[in-house]
């Protein structure tokens, strides 16, 4: 299991970039965070507002 901080510090490491990142901590889940990552909506919403860009060259 990732330590909680471990997360936090990269999280901040993204925003600190000007990354779009949403961090939602569930407690109760232990090490089994994607089935209610995935069954949360806004999951889906978020990965419609990114594309991804043309390469150059």
């Amino acid at each position: 299991m990732v330590p909680l901080k471990e997360s936090e510090i990269m999280v901040s490491a993204l925003k600190a970039r000007d990354g779009n990142v949403k961090f939602t901590v569930y407690p109760e889940a232990d090490h089994d965070s994607w089935t209610q990552t995935y069954n949360n909506p806004e999951l889906y919403e978020w990965f419609l507002q990114h594309r991804r860009q043309q390469a150059v060259g």
